[in-house]
């Protein structure tokens, strides 16, 4: 089975979860990948915290065996009048350069594990 992260990102934070196994984690970024107009304004130090995450939370044995994560990523902050199209490809890349095979948006309250595997089946 192919392993469901859901991202919840916040300025300079992250929070990450595994579904299948409940397993979550709470990342602060140092240095920061937030600024007072992006939620992602330095996309190398994001895309290191994320891989560092995933690593910590899906075991490399894991990794190596199984097929690539899908992902839903929740931006929590700076959503004022929605995401531009540019905003959108950054968190799209940002997951992509991550390892995960299947990524997608979602805007709007936070989802329960179930909500999330309906959100990334649609």
């Amino acid at each position: 089975m192919r392993p469901t992260l859901y991202l919840k990102l916040s300025c300079n934070q992250m929070q990450l979860l595994h579904v299948q196994s409940g397993r979550e984690l709470h990342l602060q970024a140092n240095p920061p990948f937030s600024n007072q107009r992006l939620l992602v304004a330095d996309f190398a130090a994001a895309e290191h915290l994320l891989q560092r995450a995933i690593g910590q939370i899906l075991p490399k044995r894991y990794l190596r065996l199984s097929l690539p994560p899908q992902l839903l990523i929740q931006p929590l902050e700076r959503l004022e009048g929605g995401l531009s199209q540019v905003e959108e490809r950054i968190l799209l890349e940002l997951g992509l350069g991550s390892g995960a095979r299947k990524v997608r948006l979602h805007l709007g309250s936070e989802l329960d594990n179930a909500g999330v595997l309906a959100k990334l089946r649609s």
